[in-house]
């Protein structure tokens, strides 16, 4: 599977902060949005830390990046958007936890923490291939990385690399990881909206 992509957009909701957003629009002579935007930017940063480790809570995925593939894009006080932006392709089997049979073909996958099951592609059971890393002097960490193929026929080709979810898919489940996370977001928001009139108090 090609690339995914998914955006989280953090923005004031000016009904449920309209009193924080006032107080410090008196407290900054009516610069609020500066202060905002800092909150914002906060917001998103721990929102990322959050997502990410929902994300592993929900997942059994070992290494998926999350930090490397989830951008923040800040705000400004002209615009008070934060962005959270995630790109990733699908990850190889090899991230999730996983299981090889004693025989020389059989893999289980246990991708969100519901128990190993067995893989096939078409009928067919997966197998592992032991596949040599570049080495340090090609730029690589060196060993060896197990991955996991199938056939998509009786053929013994083609065979094709097992992928399981990318990282943008695991931070924007709905129902695993981000409806989960959302009221720990609005809080910090709350809060981070708070240490700025804390702030301009002193």
């Amino acid at each position: 599977m090609s690339g995914q992509a998914i955006d989280f957009e953090f923005k004031l909701d000016e009904g449920e902060f309209a009193k924080l957003k006032q107080k410090l629009n008196e407290l900054s002579g009516g610069k609020a949005n500066k202060y905002i935007a800092r909150a914002l930017n906060k917001t998103a940063t721990s929102a990322r830390v959050k997502l990410a480790g929902k994300a592993q809570e929900s997942y059994t995925v070992k290494s998926g990046g999350f930090k490397k593939d989830a951008r923040i894009k800040n705000a400004t006080a002209g615009h008070l958007v934060a962005y959270i932006n995630s790109e990733g392709s699908t990850l190889n089997v090899h991230y999730f936890k996983w299981s090889r049979n004693g025989g020389s073909h059989g893999v289980k996958i246990d991708v969100v923490r519901s128990g190993l099951k067995e893989m096939h592609l078409n009928g067919n059971k997966a197998f592992v291939v032991q596949q040599l890393r570049r080495s340090r002097a090609q730029g690589g960490k060196g060993g060896v990385a197990n991955l996991v193929f199938a056939r998509p026929g009786k053929e013994r080709t083609p065979i094709y690399i097992m992928k399981s979810k990318s990282v943008p898919y695991m931070l924007g489940n709905d129902e695993r990881v981000w409806t989960p996370t959302r009221p720990q977001i609005e809080s910090d928001l709350r809060k981070y909206m708070e240490q700025q009139i804390a702030f301009l108090l002193k």
